[in-house]
């Protein structure tokens, strides 16, 4: 099987990565949508790979067990993502092992948050050197959280440190910032490896998820949440669709999207995506700030 992802990131060619959270395997109702996204996105070759999350919700949500459901369904293998919370290295040293058996070809590693009553989980970087050391023909992925330090040298400094530790590619976080997206994007040159831009569409249900969770390195302005507050859902997929118009145009090599698993809205964002990358002119840049309402 062609790991389509590992392919186009070495080739630095525009690609797209859909992430599904992985469920609980007592959720019969969730396995069988993110195993209906799988077969709906195999003929598909705008997507590499679905993306499994690392127990996203439940700690019992393991993507590599849930991993051969996805492989039987699609053409190419899915991007696990791990997770260092509540791990330590031997089970960790069992995931990437297991990862190898299945004959996924890439990874996503990212620390995580800790676990109330679990030991501190392990760090992004030692996860990295780890990865690369026990299963060298897997393509190791980092991610690029930008909270307000993005200008400063503390993030720039960690995304040496895991580009040093093994990581080939970068998924940077979501964003709304145009200044911020721009200096990552020219961070590829510097890193010498490809960035995948991180999106997501910005619904009421979508707020009170990352409201609830509290996931690092997220931060809605201010005027975009009051106006996704007010939209209906349309909007919302209108303004991923530029969102990623905005990733290609900046020199990112693709999209990770996150939030979206139904098929059919999946397409009509991709859709809209090439639709508004061909008709939009220069002033690209004043169309993506009159949707997300930031000045």
């Amino acid at each position: 099987m062609t790991d389509l992802l590992r392919d186009r990131l070495a080739r630095r060619e525009w690609t797209v990565t859909v992430e599904a959270v992985t469920p609980s395997p007592h959720d019969a109702a969730a396995r069988a949508r993110i195993v209906a996204l799988a077969d709906a996105v195999e003929d598909d070759r705008r997507i590499a790979a679905v993306t499994l999350t690392d127990r996203t919700t439940a700690l019992d949500a393991d993507p590599v067990a849930f991993a051969p459901a996805v492989l039987t369904r699609t053409a190419s293998p899915p991007l696990v993502h791990l997770a260092g919370k509540a791990r330590d290295t031997r089970t960790f040293a069992a995931a990437l092992d297991g990862c190898a058996a299945l004959g996924i070809g890439s990874l996503l590693l990212t620390g995580g948050d800790p676990v109330p009553g679990r030991p501190p989980g392990l760090d992004a970087l030692d996860m990295l050197r780890a990865a690369r050391a026990r299963v060298p023909d897997i393509v190791p992925l980092a991610v690029l959280a930008l909270p307000r330090a993005v200008r400063g040298a503390v993030s720039w400094e960690r995304a040496v440190a895991k580009r040093e530790a093994g990581a080939e590619a970068f998924i940077a976080q979501v964003s709304w910032d145009l200044a911020e997206r721009e200096i990552v994007a020219e961070w590829q040159t510097r890193l010498t490896a490809p960035i995948v831009g991180a999106v997501i569409p910005l619904t009421r249900g979508r707020l009170a998820f990352l409201a609830a969770h509290h996931i690092v390195g997220i931060d809605v302005p201010a005027a975009l949440r009051a106006r996704a507050s007010a939209e209906d859902p349309e909007a919302a997929l209108r303004r991923l669709a530029l969102d990623m118009v905005l990733l290609r145009r900046l020199g990112y090599v693709g999209a990770h999207v996150s939030g979206i698993v139904t098929p059919s809205l999946l397409r009509r964002v991709l859709d809209e995506a090439v639709r508004l990358d061909e008709t939009l002119g220069h002033g690209w840049r004043d169309v993506w700030r009159e949707a997300t309402g930031i000045a």
